[in-house]
């Protein structure tokens, strides 16, 4: 879990893991400088992917106290570099002066974390601004594929899903928010992640655009998976 009060905090991180880790990248040891000079004009024709979650959940909300709150470190550790999930209006360390409504809510890796109501609706109003997502007021989870972006202000997008947790769990498409977010580290974990982002660029755009909710689709029961797909206004819906 990685705290997040603003819009510009996550594209830094964003960028900062896809300055680390280039995904898919075609590298060897000890090469003379006519194949490095080679291989770096293949890796700048390769499309970079990486999995974003967005967590927009209150823990004033009874949903977020029972499913998420006692979690979150949990997350933390077990997303690793898999996937990387944003908690909007959380975060550690911060200046309690820029923002006075600050409340210790849980601890992550032995630091405690606190909330602000002020950092998570300015969030929401940023990827309201940037998306065409529109907040239920109930809790969310995006799920962003992106790659590296031109624009240091910005995400670059390539597809986006958007999850109401409290609709999945009244549909009964998890057991848990906890087994839930489990499946999905483990699928960006897996190499069919890549596979189906390597499919997705072959094809085209408009395969790459369903391609995401299709793959969050799967880790659903399958009784769920054909009704979701038909109706966008469902819980899991492309944005």
């Amino acid at each position: 879990m990685i705290d997040a009060i603003s819009y510009s905090n996550i594209v830094k991180k964003v960028r900062q893991t896809h300055e680390q880790t280039l995904a898919r990248a075609v590298r060897f040891d000890s090469v003379d400088p006519v194949s490095e000079a080679a291989m770096a004009k293949i890796n700048s024709k390769i499309k970079k992917h990486s999995l974003v979650g967005v967590l927009f959940s209150n823990p004033k909300t009874l949903f977020c106290k029972q499913e998420v709150l006692d979690n979150l470190n949990y997350f933390h550790h077990r997303s690793k570099d898999h996937i990387n999930i944003f908690c909007c209006g959380y975060g550690a360390y911060w200046n309690a002066d820029k923002y006075p409504d600050l409340q210790v809510v849980t601890a992550i890796d032995g630091a405690e974390w606190s909330y602000s109501d002020y950092a998570f609706v300015n969030l929401v109003e940023e990827f309201e601004a940037r998306t065409n997502w529109q907040y239920s007021g109930e809790n969310e989870l995006l799920i962003l594929d992106v790659s590296p972006s031109q624009n240091e202000d910005e995400l670059s997008i390539n597809s986006a899903v958007i999850c109401n947790l409290e609709k999945m769990k009244n549909d009964k498409a998890f057991s848990s928010v906890r087994s839930f977010i489990e499946k999905l580290i483990r699928y960006a974990a897996s190499s069919e992640a890549s596979s189906a982002w390597a499919f997705s660029d072959q094809q085209g755009v408009d395969v790459g655009k369903d391609f995401l909710k299709d793959s969050i689709l799967n880790l659903l029961p399958n009784k769920l998976q054909s009704s979701y797909k038909k109706a966008e206004h469902f819980a899991v819906r492309k944005i």
